[in-house]
């Protein structure tokens, strides 16, 4: 018999569906449905929500229960700007520091993300997306700034306003060219370099995508695990 999963894998599957989009916001999700589906107890479920709540990823709402939270397209825009301002800092910070096994460790991230968009795997390649920005923040020196983006960029994946597969990471190796301008130390071009990526993707921030979830929670989140049961 296959032990049950823990919180914290429950809290990183969902976590993790939420970033790749595969739950749109307004979504349900149900402690009942949740608790059959892991097969644990709905007090697991409960911490598990009450964490993507902490997240801002999820909303609680008093006798309704957890839905997959949303952002207005002017919401997404401070995000942008936000995220703007931190990730200068956090690049600066990056390229004076950043050793030659994280600079690998970003370059397989990149190889992976190129992969994913080969395969027009648009789940992943967000996810992937979103994580070398998340690893940026890891490798910064100053853990306030770092905390400050980790916790913002995850909020993008609400913003349901473009289309995955025209984001520019898809259409031109982006993050590998923010990453050579941080190997060469070179940190006003790598600072630019991000500031052009960030550019690409608020400029798909125009009209709200629409939002055709056909299947169910359950076979959403079958379709990225494996069943436990």
């Amino acid at each position: 018999m296959k032990p049950k999963p823990t919180e914290d894998f429950i809290y990183t599957e969902l976590y993790n569906a939420i970033l790749e989009r595969r739950l749109p916001p307004e979504t349900k999700l149900g402690e009942n449905l949740l608790a059959e589906h892991y097969g644990v107890s709905r007090t697991i479920i409960r911490q598990v929500l009450m964490r993507l709540s902490h997240d801002r990823l999820i909303k609680l709402e008093p006798n309704r229960g957890a839905f997959v939270a949303s952002l207005s397209l002017a919401e997404a825009k401070q995000i942008y700007e936000a995220w703007r301002l931190t990730e200068a800092a956090i690049v600066r910070d990056v390229t004076k520091t950043i050793t030659k096994k994280q600079i690998s460790a970003l370059r397989t991230l990149v190889a992976e993300e190129r992969v994913a968009c080969e395969q027009q795997d648009l789940p992943r390649l967000t996810r992937l997306s979103a994580q070398f920005h998340i690893q940026l923040a890891d490798f910064c020196t100053n853990k306030y700034l770092g905390r400050f983006l980790k916790e913002l960029v995850p909020l993008t994946s609400l913003a349901f306003f473009y289309e995955v597969r025209n984001m520019p990471i898809c259409t031109k190796d982006e993050h590998s060219e923010i990453l050579d301008d941080i190997a060469s130390r070179d940190a006003d071009a790598a600072v630019a370099a991000a500031m052009r990526h960030l550019d690409g993707i608020e400029a798909g921030l125009n009209a709200r995508a629409a939002l055709n979830q056909t299947a169910s929670l359950v076979d959403i989140l079958k379709s990225r695990t494996p069943s436990l049961s």
